[in-house]
């Protein structure tokens, strides 16, 4: 007797060798597979990434340049767009949000107008370090939004 049953396929041959990690010796790529694909079931509910649009990636640089004008020191912060001057860049989700970040650890009176501050020479440190908080801060936000996901 010969079956006349038909099977149905689920998914491709590509996307079988996609979710199957390779034998190694190395203990390293298990973990990052492993990591992989529990962001790939946090973030993308199992599906695979689509192929990167570098025109569309949302990352972008928050920057902190310094410059001297008539004797006085000004900083400035914002996405990147400078050449010169650079004291600090970071990597941002949203480099815009990162300027709001700066304002509320910098007192108002320093404030020359939305995104340029006038400070004492050799304070270049200090926002340096301010800088490298906000960042932090928004590395922490990140982090707790993905833990919230997991969950």
């Amino acid at each position: 007797m010969t079956s006349t049953t038909n099977l149905l396929s689920i998914g491709n041959d590509t996307e079988e060798l996609y979710n199957k990690l390779q034998k190694t010796s190395n203990p390293k790529a298990y973990f990052e597979f492993e990591f992989e694909n529990h962001m790939r079931k946090l973030l993308l509910n199992g599906k695979k990434p689509k192929e990167l649009d570098e025109k569309s990636i949302q990352i972008g640089r928050f920057v902190a340049a310094e410059i001297t004008r008539n004797g006085k020191q000004y900083y400035e912060f914002g996405p990147d767009r400078y050449e010169t001057g650079v004291i600090v860049s970071v990597c941002s989700f949203v480099p815009n949000d990162m300027v709001f970040r700066v304002k509320n650890k910098i007192a108002k009176e320093h404030w020359v107008n939305e995104n340029v501050i006038q400070c004492k020479k050799n304070s270049m440190c200090n926002i340096q370090s301010i800088v490298c908080e906000c960042y932090q801060e928004e590395c922490n936000d990140i982090y707790q939004y993905l833990c919230y996901l997991n969950k």
